[in-house]
């Protein structure tokens, strides 16, 4: 099987080298990427200990199935990977796998804001798991006010918290919170499920998953929290099960990539997009077959 797509740099982590089997998938014609595909390309470079490295990813294929259930792009054998048809039909999974495969300058196209997308996405996958409502709270905002304060006190009125501390705000621009989901019961009253959440899409998520602080926030802008608040982090990328383990003692309530694809329908998250998140993986597909 021929590809375009060359070996990541990193030969020796199988979670990078499951990425490229699965853009393997998505680009060749027949749309198979296979254990025989990855232990060749490992065995001309002549990596060491290949036979290890290929038995490591197609654990790892197993796990991204059972993760992801039915909204995974692929099936998979045990060997083989195929896709299960137009990639379209999972456009939060393809997304995902995009933003984490290529650098920053790769990401960047003109008239696409991938942040703000992968903001969305998130907040579609917060609101569906918890069976609430969702606000994107990340600058530069697009749903709320564009000032901090003033979009502040949009969410408080939804979500019938808290009352906005009026303060200097020292052009403040989220204060680390990109997205708030709740729960209402019924009565609407205070005492509910709330998320706090921090998106973070690029390769240097992990220097950024203390950065929202719901504790400080609550106290420095909302006068101090009454609902138990849960700081939930998201990030597009695929991390070990021993480093997820880890990094979850910080990120608290963790979505990678198969948590929030799990969530959100494909088409949900097009509509939402108004159709971008699709054009932006068919141009970052042409870039990474080119």
């Amino acid at each position: 099987m021929s590809t375009s797509i060359p070996l990541p740099s990193d030969v020796a982590d199988p979670i990078v080298l499951t990425d490229w089997l699965e853009l393997l998938a998505l680009t060749v014609d027949d749309g198979n990427a296979s254990h025989g595909d990855l232990q060749r390309a490992l065995n001309r470079l002549g990596v060491d200990g290949f036979d290890t490295i290929c038995t490591d990813c197609m654990r790892e294929l197993h796990r991204r199935v059972a993760a992801t259930r039915e909204n995974y792009p692929f099936t998979f054998s045990g060997t083989l990977l195929k896709s299960k048809g137009d990639w379209r039909d999972f456009t939060p999974y393809v997304f995902c796998l995009l933003l984490s495969y290529c650098d920053e300058k790769m990401k960047k196209i003109k008239g696409f804001q991938h942040e703000i997308m992968f903001e969305q996405l998130s907040c579609l996958a917060a609101r569906n798991y918890i069976g609430g409502d969702a606000l994107r709270f990340g600058s530069p905002r697009k749903e709320l006010p564009s000032g901090f304060l003033e979009a502040l006190t949009v969410v408080c009125g939804k979500v019938k918290e808290w009352t906005p501390v009026a303060r200097k705000t020292l052009r403040r621009k989220d204060g680390g919170l990109d997205l708030v989901a709740w729960k209402h019961f019924p009565d609407e009253q205070i005492g509910k499920l709330v998320l706090f959440g921090h998106c973070a899409s690029g390769s240097d998520w992990d220097d950024k998953i203390n950065e929202l602080q719901p504790n400080d926030f609550c106290s420095l802008w909302l006068g101090g929290d009454r609902s138990p608040i849960v700081k939930t982090f998201f990030i597009p990328h695929r991390i070990s099960p021993d480093l997820f383990a880890d990094r979850a003692v910080s990120a608290k309530l963790f979505f990678d990539r198969c948590r929030i694809a799990c969530c959100v329908p494909s088409g949900q998250f097009r509509q939402l997009t108004e159709q971008t998140s699709m054009r932006w993986c068919e141009n970052i597909l042409k870039k990474v077959t080119a």
